[in-house]
């Protein structure tokens, strides 16, 4: 390799590099998922195990899901979020989303979970310094944890 496109593409990736966003490389917040226990992990997540159920949070889950490896969930809510919390109660790591969204962003997400059995799931939605929650139950037919 000639000197002067070595120089070249070492600037290139060097410049490349340096326009990285590295805030996207985030600390895994190992503490959070790593929980044992649902109760557990309300304390940990939320600093209580008891939020009061609320319609302001919207939960969609199937009552019956034929495949637990893509459990569909749709949340919403009404009230500006903060935090948006996913927990199922029999999984192993009972958090399964948290979601800090931005400002223009809608309190709302819809995505494909795993689930160890059949389980109750919570949505929890932070506002401010109060706690909302939908809860649902889904009946797994197939594990596949």
């Amino acid at each position: 390799m000639k000197r002067r496109s070595f120089l070249k593409y070492t600037g290139i990736l060097g410049a490349a590099a340096a326009l990285f966003p590295f805030e996207l490389l985030a600390a895994w917040e190992k503490n959070r998922f790593a929980s044992e226990g649902f109760q557990k992990a309300m304390i940990s997540n939320l600093g209580t195990a008891s939020v009061p159920v609320s319609e302001k949070v919207k939960l969609k889950i199937p009552a019956v899901a034929t495949d637990s490896a893509a459990v569909p969930v749709e949340v919403s809510a009404t009230v500006k979020a903060d935090e948006i919390y996913l927990f199922v109660e029999k999984n192993y790591t009972p958090l399964v989303y948290k979601l800090t969204p931005g400002a223009a962003m809608l309190p709302y997400f819809s995505m494909r979970i795993k689930m160890r059995e059949s389980s109750p799931v919570h949505a929890v939605i932070k506002s401010g310094q109060t706690y909302y929650r939908a809860t649902a139950n889904c009946e797994v037919s197939a594990q596949a944890c």
